[in-house]
Protein backbone atom coordinates (compact mmCIF):
# COMPACT_ATOMS: atom_id res chain seq x y z
CA UNK A 1 0.00 0.00 0.00
CA UNK A 2 1.06 3.49 -0.46
CA UNK A 3 3.46 5.35 1.87
CA UNK A 4 2.99 8.93 2.72
CA UNK A 5 6.76 10.62 2.77
CA UNK A 6 6.72 14.08 4.81
CA UNK A 7 7.66 17.02 2.47
CA UNK A 8 7.99 20.54 3.61
CA UNK A 9 5.48 23.28 3.19
CA UNK A 10 5.66 25.84 0.65
CA UNK A 11 6.43 29.25 1.42
CA UNK A 12 5.09 30.46 -1.73
CA UNK A 13 1.15 31.53 -1.67
CA UNK A 14 0.00 29.96 -5.09
CA UNK A 15 -2.29 31.67 -7.33
CA UNK A 16 -5.04 30.01 -9.93
CA UNK A 17 -8.18 30.67 -11.84
CA UNK A 18 -11.36 29.31 -10.42
CA UNK A 19 -12.92 27.45 -13.57
CA UNK A 20 -16.91 28.63 -12.39
CA UNK A 21 -15.99 32.20 -12.26
CA UNK A 22 -12.30 33.16 -13.96
CA UNK A 23 -12.02 34.31 -10.31
CA UNK A 24 -7.77 34.62 -9.15
CA UNK A 25 -7.58 32.43 -5.90
CA UNK A 26 -4.61 31.68 -3.79
CA UNK A 27 -3.49 28.17 -2.55
CA UNK A 28 -3.34 29.07 1.29
CA UNK A 29 -7.60 29.85 0.81
CA UNK A 30 -8.22 27.23 -1.15
CA UNK A 31 -6.55 24.67 1.81
CA UNK A 32 -8.16 26.30 4.74
CA UNK A 33 -11.65 26.03 5.91
CA UNK A 34 -13.88 29.66 6.51
CA UNK A 35 -12.63 29.29 10.53
CA UNK A 36 -9.20 28.87 9.04
CA UNK A 37 -8.24 25.72 9.58
CA UNK A 38 -6.20 24.00 7.05
CA UNK A 39 -8.09 21.02 5.40
CA UNK A 40 -6.40 18.22 4.17
CA UNK A 41 -6.14 18.65 0.36
CA UNK A 42 -5.07 16.95 -2.87
CA UNK A 43 -4.21 18.90 -5.60
CA UNK A 44 -4.44 16.78 -9.09
CA UNK A 45 -3.24 18.14 -12.42
CA UNK A 46 -4.63 17.34 -15.90
CA UNK A 47 -5.07 18.16 -19.37
CA UNK A 48 -8.06 18.81 -21.21
CA UNK A 49 -7.28 16.71 -24.57
CA UNK A 50 -4.08 14.85 -24.09
CA UNK A 51 -4.54 13.20 -20.50
CA UNK A 52 -7.48 10.62 -20.24
CA UNK A 53 -5.33 8.56 -17.38
CA UNK A 54 -5.50 12.21 -15.47
CA UNK A 55 -9.08 12.25 -15.42
CA UNK A 56 -9.24 8.85 -14.18
CA UNK A 57 -7.44 9.15 -11.09
CA UNK A 58 -8.98 12.70 -10.34
CA UNK A 59 -12.60 10.45 -10.61
CA UNK A 60 -10.99 8.13 -8.51
CA UNK A 61 -10.42 10.76 -5.58
CA UNK A 62 -13.40 12.52 -6.19
CA UNK A 63 -15.46 9.73 -5.17
CA UNK A 64 -13.30 8.97 -2.69
CA UNK A 65 -14.08 12.96 -1.09
CA UNK A 66 -17.66 11.82 -0.57
CA UNK A 67 -16.25 10.43 2.87
CA UNK A 68 -15.63 14.06 4.21
CA UNK A 69 -12.09 13.47 4.86
CA UNK A 70 -10.25 15.15 2.42
CA UNK A 71 -11.36 17.80 -0.16
CA UNK A 72 -9.96 17.69 -4.56
CA UNK A 73 -8.41 20.60 -6.21
CA UNK A 74 -8.54 19.59 -10.03
CA UNK A 75 -5.92 21.75 -11.89
CA UNK A 76 -6.17 22.03 -15.50
CA UNK A 77 -2.43 22.81 -17.15
CA UNK A 78 -3.65 23.26 -20.53
CA UNK A 79 -1.59 26.03 -21.95
CA UNK A 80 -4.39 28.54 -22.89
CA UNK A 81 -6.46 28.00 -20.26
CA UNK A 82 -9.33 30.56 -21.43
CA UNK A 83 -9.62 28.41 -24.42
CA UNK A 84 -9.69 24.92 -22.35
CA UNK A 85 -12.46 26.62 -19.73
CA UNK A 86 -14.41 27.04 -23.67
CA UNK A 87 -14.91 23.39 -23.84
CA UNK A 88 -16.43 23.03 -20.27
CA UNK A 89 -16.65 19.17 -20.21
CA UNK A 90 -14.84 19.18 -16.86
CA UNK A 91 -17.21 20.38 -14.66
CA UNK A 92 -19.30 17.74 -15.51
CA UNK A 93 -17.00 15.11 -15.05
CA UNK A 94 -16.78 14.45 -11.71
CA UNK A 95 -18.07 15.19 -8.40
CA UNK A 96 -16.33 16.57 -4.54
CA UNK A 97 -13.74 18.72 -7.01
CA UNK A 98 -12.94 22.51 -7.25
CA UNK A 99 -11.72 22.74 -11.07
CA UNK A 100 -9.13 25.63 -11.16
CA UNK A 101 -6.86 26.68 -14.50
CA UNK A 102 -3.63 27.21 -14.70
CA UNK A 103 -2.71 31.06 -15.76
CA UNK A 104 0.92 31.48 -16.23
CA UNK A 105 0.44 35.48 -16.32
CA UNK A 106 -0.07 35.22 -12.92
CA UNK A 107 2.72 36.35 -10.78
CA UNK A 108 2.71 33.54 -8.68
CA UNK A 109 1.10 31.10 -10.78
CA UNK A 110 1.12 27.64 -9.84
CA UNK A 111 2.64 26.67 -13.06
CA UNK A 112 5.97 28.40 -12.22
CA UNK A 113 7.08 26.36 -9.10
CA UNK A 114 5.56 23.33 -10.63
CA UNK A 115 6.12 21.34 -13.33
CA UNK A 116 3.12 20.58 -15.18
CA UNK A 117 4.48 18.81 -17.97
CA UNK A 118 4.19 15.38 -16.45
CA UNK A 119 0.31 15.05 -15.52
CA UNK A 120 -0.85 14.56 -13.28
CA UNK A 121 0.99 15.91 -10.27
CA UNK A 122 -0.23 14.64 -6.89
CA UNK A 123 0.12 17.06 -4.21
CA UNK A 124 -1.57 15.79 -0.82
CA UNK A 125 -1.75 18.66 1.87
CA UNK A 126 -2.40 17.20 5.53
CA UNK A 127 -3.97 19.06 8.09
CA UNK A 128 -1.19 21.48 8.96
CA UNK A 129 -0.95 22.85 5.30
CA UNK A 130 2.23 21.04 5.15
CA UNK A 131 3.09 19.33 1.58
CA UNK A 132 2.77 15.28 3.26
CA UNK A 133 2.82 13.21 -0.44
CA UNK A 134 4.06 14.52 -3.63
CA UNK A 135 4.33 12.03 -7.05
CA UNK A 136 3.29 12.20 -10.89
CA UNK A 137 1.51 9.06 -11.19
CA UNK A 138 -0.98 7.97 -13.57
CA UNK A 139 -1.71 4.80 -12.27
CA UNK A 140 -2.67 6.35 -8.93
CA UNK A 141 -6.31 5.65 -7.32
CA UNK A 142 -8.09 6.21 -3.99
CA UNK A 143 -7.51 2.66 -2.77
CA UNK A 144 -3.73 3.34 -2.39
CA UNK A 145 -4.83 5.70 0.82
CA UNK A 146 -7.17 3.59 2.01
CA UNK A 147 -4.78 2.33 4.59
CA UNK A 148 -3.70 6.02 5.50
CA UNK A 149 -7.06 7.26 5.62
CA UNK A 150 -9.14 4.29 6.48
CA UNK A 151 -11.62 2.52 5.28
CA UNK A 152 -14.43 5.44 4.99
CA UNK A 153 -12.10 6.54 2.49
CA UNK A 154 -13.55 4.33 -0.20
CA UNK A 155 -16.26 3.25 1.26
CA UNK A 156 -18.82 4.59 -0.43
CA UNK A 157 -16.52 3.75 -3.99
CA UNK A 158 -17.16 -0.37 -4.96
CA UNK A 159 -14.43 0.03 -7.46
CA UNK A 160 -11.90 1.19 -5.13
CA UNK A 161 -12.80 -1.39 -2.74
CA UNK A 162 -12.36 -3.99 -5.32
CA UNK A 163 -8.85 -2.89 -6.24
CA UNK A 164 -7.98 -2.82 -3.13
CA UNK A 165 -8.75 -6.48 -2.02
CA UNK A 166 -7.65 -7.82 -5.62
CA UNK A 167 -4.08 -6.13 -4.85
CA UNK A 168 -3.59 -7.75 -1.70
CA UNK A 169 -4.78 -11.01 -3.51
CA UNK A 170 -1.92 -10.46 -5.95
CA UNK A 171 0.44 -10.51 -2.91
CA UNK A 172 -0.59 -13.64 -1.52
CA UNK A 173 -2.19 -16.00 -4.02
CA UNK A 174 0.83 -18.13 -4.06
CA UNK A 175 1.23 -18.36 -0.68
CA UNK A 176 0.15 -21.06 2.00
CA UNK A 177 -3.54 -21.64 2.29
CA UNK A 178 -5.11 -18.31 4.58
CA UNK A 179 -7.41 -18.60 7.56
CA UNK A 180 -9.61 -15.14 7.76
CA UNK A 181 -10.48 -16.03 11.87
CA UNK A 182 -6.52 -15.56 11.97
CA UNK A 183 -4.99 -13.42 9.74
CA UNK A 184 -6.06 -9.88 9.95
CA UNK A 185 -5.38 -8.83 6.52
CA UNK A 186 -7.57 -11.30 4.99
CA UNK A 187 -10.26 -10.85 7.46
CA UNK A 188 -10.09 -7.11 6.17
CA UNK A 189 -10.34 -8.41 2.74
CA UNK A 190 -13.56 -10.00 3.14
CA UNK A 191 -15.05 -7.00 4.69
CA UNK A 192 -14.10 -5.08 1.91
CA UNK A 193 -15.28 -6.95 -0.84
CA UNK A 194 -18.81 -7.88 0.91
CA UNK A 195 -18.76 -4.41 0.64
CA UNK A 196 -18.04 -3.95 -2.70
CA UNK A 197 -20.35 -6.56 -3.25
CA UNK A 198 -23.02 -4.92 -1.73
CA UNK A 199 -23.03 -1.72 -3.71
CA UNK A 200 -22.81 -2.70 -6.68
CA UNK A 201 -22.37 -6.73 -7.73
CA UNK A 202 -20.85 -6.91 -11.09
CA UNK A 203 -18.19 -9.41 -12.95
CA UNK A 204 -15.51 -8.02 -11.15
CA UNK A 205 -15.72 -7.74 -7.83
CA UNK A 206 -17.39 -11.34 -7.69
CA UNK A 207 -14.54 -12.65 -9.56
CA UNK A 208 -12.46 -11.16 -6.74
CA UNK A 209 -14.64 -12.77 -4.27
CA UNK A 210 -14.05 -16.28 -5.82
CA UNK A 211 -10.32 -15.63 -5.83
CA UNK A 212 -10.76 -15.07 -1.83
CA UNK A 213 -12.17 -17.94 -0.99
CA UNK A 214 -9.75 -19.62 -2.87
CA UNK A 215 -7.22 -18.30 -0.82
CA UNK A 216 -8.78 -19.60 2.05
CA UNK A 217 -9.30 -22.67 1.04
CA UNK A 218 -12.95 -23.14 0.77
CA UNK A 219 -12.81 -24.53 -2.71
CA UNK A 220 -16.40 -25.23 -3.20
CA UNK A 221 -17.87 -21.64 -2.40
CA UNK A 222 -14.76 -20.45 -4.69
CA UNK A 223 -15.75 -22.90 -7.38
CA UNK A 224 -19.25 -21.79 -7.23
CA UNK A 225 -18.61 -18.15 -7.36
CA UNK A 226 -16.20 -17.56 -9.97
CA UNK A 227 -19.06 -19.64 -12.28
CA UNK A 228 -21.53 -16.98 -11.15
CA UNK A 229 -18.76 -14.25 -12.42
CA UNK A 230 -18.51 -16.48 -15.66
CA UNK A 231 -22.36 -15.75 -16.10
CA UNK A 232 -22.10 -12.65 -15.41
CA UNK A 233 -19.48 -11.94 -17.58
CA UNK A 234 -21.47 -14.22 -20.46
CA UNK A 235 -24.68 -12.05 -20.11
CA UNK A 236 -22.58 -8.29 -20.25
CA UNK A 237 -20.01 -9.35 -23.17
CA UNK A 238 -16.84 -9.64 -20.91
CA UNK A 239 -13.87 -11.42 -21.24
CA UNK A 240 -13.36 -13.93 -18.52
CA UNK A 241 -10.46 -15.99 -19.05
CA UNK A 242 -8.90 -14.65 -15.77
CA UNK A 243 -11.97 -16.54 -13.59
CA UNK A 244 -11.78 -19.88 -15.92
CA UNK A 245 -8.02 -19.82 -15.17
CA UNK A 246 -9.07 -19.61 -11.52
CA UNK A 247 -11.32 -22.55 -11.93
CA UNK A 248 -8.50 -24.56 -13.17
CA UNK A 249 -6.27 -23.58 -9.71
CA UNK A 250 -9.58 -24.34 -7.61
CA UNK A 251 -9.97 -27.82 -9.15
CA UNK A 252 -6.78 -28.99 -8.37
CA UNK A 253 -7.32 -28.32 -4.72
CA UNK A 254 -10.67 -30.13 -4.52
Amino acid sequence: MLSIVMHTQAQIDLGFRRADNDEIVQLESLIKDKKGNYQRTFIITWGAEWCEPCREVIKSMGTAAKSGLVQILAVNVDADWKKAKAKNYHLTEWSNTTNLYVDKDLINSFGKFFSTANAPLVIFFNEYGVIQYMAASLDLRSHHFADFFGKEFIWQDWEALNSYVWNYYLTVESGPTLNANQDEKLKKAFEFIDRSLKLQKNYFNTDTYAALLYISGQYTDALKTAKEAIDIAKANNQDYKGTTELIEKIIEKM
